[in-house]
């Protein structure tokens, strides 16, 4: 499996096993209160955003190869959206304090998963990306 489809698997996964730990941890009147991903509608909104990018990464054209640019843009799209989801739901609804390793779990596998098409090149490579290879992934018009 190309290393670039590796990536969004695991981030994927780990977004899958976030939704299974504590998302929000408070203490309230000397009662510590925990509340996993799985128990609240966000939860499951996430579960299906990384549900559906590790599917498009293992169904997308040949395995041994990076994404083509269509696939890409899709699963930068579902990543992307389940990214900012979690930002929102760290910054507005939980609250940075009250976040719990669940929340920032499923925030960095996210964010893995929008990184994984920018830096991992076709070759295999690692390459920290410009503005230039970035608008070329978008475009479809990077040729490495």
């Amino acid at each position: 499996m190309h290393k670039q489809r590796l990536l969004i698997v695991i981030g994927a996964g780990l977004g899958l096993i976030s939704v299974f730990l504590p998302w929000v941890s408070i203490k309230f009147f000397g009662m510590n209160i925990n509340a996993a991903g799985w128990q609240v509608w966000d939860g499951w909104v996430l579960f299906g955003l990384a549900v559906a990018a590790g599917v498009m990464a293992l169904t997308q054209g040949d395995k041994t190869l990076e994404l083509d640019a269509d696939a890409k843009k899709k699963v930068m799209g579902i990543a992307g959206g389940a990214a900012g989801f979690m930002l929102f739901e760290l910054f507005v609804r939980i609250g940075v304090g009250a976040a719990g390793i669940g929340a920032w779990l499923a925030l960095i596998a996210a964010l893995a998963m929008v990184a994984a098409p920018f830096i991992i090149k076709g070759d295999g490579s690692f390459e920290m990306p410009n503005k230039d290879t970035i608008k070329a992934d978008i475009d479809g018009t990077n040729e490495d």
